[in-house]
């Protein structure tokens, strides 16, 4: 080998050079991408806000209720039942509406993939974010009496990292049919104190 530029005077390369930063500055430099006091990451977090509450919609989400029959195993319910809505924006490209012919008659499948603002669906949720069986309620606004309306989450995933930050909920969805069993904002209530006597015995 002609040239070897790992090598000084074909000697191997000291490791031990002398580092004249402190402890400090070493375990946290000035240009680390893990900061969560850095301005950068405010500045975007701004942005990222702003971009949902500029091209989002309001949208009304349905918190799935955790009733007596609910299966923890397979998370299943037979007969779901959903909390009063809560009002949030949320981006989404509405999809026009396709029809096909199956065994069982009309059916029209429509997903649609919504997105919102991370750090708003945390200020709501701390612990719980949307997941899978919750309904989201769309502003379609079509002309045909065949709108939809009621969509739910097959799955819920953080997205958009900066810098180990997430910064937007992205929320696959499938178009659902039929009743839906909404409790009112009385119940809420009800069933909050009736959890929190359970808990306190």
């Amino acid at each position: 080998m002609i040239h070897s530029f790992g090598t000084v005077n074909d000697e191997p390369a000291d490791s031990s050079l002398a580092d004249f930063r402190g402890d400090i500055e070493q375990s946290n430099p000035l240009f680390q991408a893990y900061d969560m006091d850095s301005n950068d990451l405010s500045i975007v977090k701004n942005i990222a806000k702003e971009m949902i509450q500029v091209n989002g919609a309001p949208v009304r989400v349905h918190i799935r209720t955790d009733n007596a029959d609910h299966d923890k195993i397979f998370d299943e319910d037979a007969d779901p039942t959903y909390w009063a809505p809560i009002n949030i924006r949320g981006f989404f490209v509405p999809n026009p509406m396709e029809y096909e012919l199956t065994l069982w008659g009309v059916d029209s499948p429509n997903k649609t993939i919504i997105i919102f603002n991370l750090d708003e669906v945390a200020a709501i949720f701390p612990n719980r974010l949307f997941r899978t069986g919750d309904l989201i309620e769309l502003p379609y606004d079509s002309k045909s009496q065949q709108k939809p309306k009621y969509f739910s989450i097959d799955n819920a995933q953080e997205t958009g990292n900066f810098r180990y930050t997430w910064l937007y909920l992205t929320c696959q969805t499938t178009l659902i049919v039929g009743d839906v069993n909404l409790r009112p904002a009385q119940d809420i209530v009800e069933a909050i104190d009736e959890y929190t006597d359970e808990i306190n015995g």
